[in-house]
């Protein structure tokens, strides 16, 4: 970079700012694309068990959108940094960090594509329910509710 500064030549340090610019958009595209795919998932698989789909579903994934995007940005900065180096030749941190968000999408696909198959993600929260119960009337409460959902289940 300092080279193309030093011999004044424009359309150089354009190119290479584009390259690089380009590749930082490219991969917060993905990024995105992934969050989508993840909600889209997320989704489908709430819709699948019978969970009610609200606002919070909707808010959390766009709170979500926005950790990931800040956390790029940070990223981008160590980028911008890098420039000023010979080595650092493309958006490394970028590429690291959005390659980590696409793993941690996909992983979550996986989790709801499991959820949906079995309702068997359900027996940890339905143990805990049961432990923390108050009363022997709320412990029966929760017991009836279980035998409706598995007869409910047996139905279908």
């Amino acid at each position: 970079m300092f080279e193309l500064i030093e011999k004044q030549d424009m359309e150089g340090i354009a190119c290479y700012l584009i390259t690089r610019m380009a590749i930082v958009l490219v991969c917060w595209a993905f990024v995105f694309c992934a969050n989508i795919l993840d909600f889209w998932s997320g989704r489908d698989t709430a819709k699948a068990l019978g969970e009610a789909i609200d606002s919070k579903g909707y808010r959390r994934t766009f709170v979500k959108i926005g950790d990931y995007y800040r956390v790029l940005m940070f990223l981008l900065l160590f980028d911008l940094i890098g420039t000023l180096f010979e080595f650092y030749k493309l958006p490394f941190a970028t590429i690291l960090g959005s390659v980590s968000v696409i793993a941690i999408e996909m992983k979550s696909v996986i989790e709801n594509s499991r959820r949906k198959k079995s309702h068997s993600a359900e027996i940890p929260n339905i143990v805990k329910e049961i432990i923390q119960c108050s009363t022997p009337g709320k412990g029966k409460e929760i017991i009836e509710k279980l035998i409706k959902e598995v007869q409910g289940n047996e139905s279908k």
